[in-house]
């Protein structure tokens, strides 16, 4: 069976999704019965017309090379800055919705290109798959097969939001591949003989509007093509009960379409003795720059995070997450100042995660903590070093007031650490009774959860706890949820052949 999987969202650094992308994409690659290609398509930017050149007589292996190297240049994905660069990215956009709108006008399809990514192996390990995979994995993942199309994956969503036919979405040319599996909501139709698996991950873009930036626009484009792919026969595959739950909400009569399969966590993460010393260093080179305070020169910032971080002293409490609103960060920092004050004045708070949007709120409430050598943003962390800080934390927090499937806390749980999490519907669902829970709208029942970890005499709590994770996170490794995603796959092609 031929499958053809959208890798977009593992290039976007080492969230959830793109984490998931990426060990998804790796481990369907194990099955013998499917011949997958990765869908290098991106967000932004329209690959130029050189995708499709296969070359003649009279093209020079040079100029194979450039063009090859042109798309290459285009899948990095970045976009041009400054009010000329702003000027040609918006003018770019609408050639690509006038294109789009076109074709979806005459009926002609988006066309599926093979794209040689040969000679490009550092660029796709770099770029795609480095963040979340091993090395090991270095030879299967670059010699696999690859493709792209042309428009970019906002232009698709975009050439759709129009008043007359919102949710009008042009077609795709699918038609040499059985499956497409796609990361999030397809903004366009596939061939008929390929059936779309939908890999659905929230609706948070529907139901939690107010916690995203440009709310308007996500919502619209998740919910028209949510609908859309659902209408021409796709089945979700979320990701938890409550992902969907909260899918059935909003289009009940297509609950039959729906299935669960929950995400997969990489062998990465497993518990190991960690030295605080190596903690430090991983803390003092991994700070987000963005956050960290202003020093006269490099002499002053190595003196003030030797002052800050003291092996004698340093426990911490730790949360991984992109900083944005649904995360909760604020009712975090509030509760861990009145621990910090109450009962341990020298605690850390360790935040890891970029930068998200609407961010600054949560910004200017950490900025005194950090100046302080108090609280730390780090980003860009490794999953060996992430593996040892949730294992050195004296708990892991997981605050969220929304989510679709909470990685951070798996991740700990197998790492050894102690997790407190906010008591919501997907969080009781996967980590059960692993950990301690607490209203997201309470800094009271934060504090309250997080000491029945952290105190003295809670001793025999944090062994409850790390036993019972170590437990409940072996549920979501790769091989038992590789071989849930093999009984979907093989029940379709049953489907198929009969």
């Amino acid at each position: 069976m031929k499958l053809l999987m959208e890798l977009r969202p593992a290039g976007d650094g080492y969230s959830g999704i793109p984490q998931e992308t990426r060990l998804l994409f790796s481990s369907l690659l194990e099955n013998e019965n499917l011949e997958m290609t990765g869908l290098l398509n991106n967000n932004r930017s329209w690959l130029g017309n050189s995708i499709s050149k296969t070359g003649s007589d009279n093209d020079s292996l040079e100029d194979l090379q450039y063009f090859r190297s042109e798309n290459i240049l285009s899948l990095a994905d970045s976009e041009r800055v400054g009010r000329l660069g702003n000027v040609r990215n918006m003018l770019g956009k609408a050639l690509q919705i006038a294109r789009l709108t076109t074709r979806r006008a005459i009926k002609r399809p988006i066309h599926v290109h093979d794209i040689d990514m040969s000679a490009y192996a550092d660029f796709l390990w770099r770029m795609y798959f480095a963040k979340s995979l091993p090395v090991g994995k270095f030879d299967a993942i670059t010699q696999s097969r690859y493709a792209a199309i042309k428009p970019s994956w906002s232009a698709m969503h975009s050439a759709a939001m129009t008043p007359l036919r919102p949710g009008h979405y042009a077609g795709m040319d699918t038609s040499d591949y059985d499956v497409f599996l796609s990361q999030t909501p397809w903004p366009a139709s596939v061939s008929k003989h390929t059936q779309l698996l939908l890999r659905y991950h929230d609706a948070i873009p529907v139901l939690y509007p107010h916690t995203i930036q440009n709310p308007r626009q996500h919502q619209f484009s998740h919910y028209f093509a949510l609908r859309f792919n659902l209408k021409q026969g796709g089945i979700a595959v979320c990701n938890s009960r409550s992902s969907r739950d909260d899918l059935v909400k909003m289009f009940p009569q297509f609950e039959s379409q729906t299935t669960v399969i929950p995400c997969m966590v990489s062998d990465q993460y497993y518990a190991e003795p960690v030295d605080r010393k190596n903690l430090i260093d991983i803390i003092a080179t991994s700070i987000e720059p963005k956050s960290e305070p202003v020093f006269g020169n490099a002499l002053a910032r190595e003196e003030f995070y030797a002052r800050v971080l003291k092996p004698e002293n340093f426990r911490y409490l730790l949360m991984v997450s992109t900083i944005e609103p649904r995360k909760n960060h604020s009712l975090l920092i509030s509760a861990w100042n009145r621990i910090r004050m109450e009962n341990d004045p020298d605690l850390k708070l360790i935040l890891v995660g970029n930068p998200g949007w609407a961010m600054e709120n949560v910004m200017q409430t950490m900025e005194p903590f950090r100046n302080r050598g108090m609280l730390f943003n780090n980003s860009q962390i490794s999953a060996s070093d992430l593996r040892r800080l949730y294992n050195g934390a004296e708990a892991v927090v997981c605050p969220s007031v929304a989510e679709g499937f909470d990685l951070s806390g798996i991740e700990a749980m197998l790492s050894g650490g102690k997790v407190a999490a906010s008591d919501i519907p997907v969080h009781r669902e996967i980590y059960k009774d692993a950990c301690e829970y607490f209203n997201p709208y309470s800094t009271e029942q934060a504090v309250d959860a997080i000491r029945q970890i952290i105190m003295k005499e809670n001793q025999a709590n944090r062994a409850r706890l790390i036993e019972r994770g170590g437990i409940i996170g072996a549920e979501y490794k790769g091989d038992k949820i590789q071989a849930r995603w093999e009984i979907l796959l093989d029940g379709l092609k049953a489907k198929r052949s009969g």
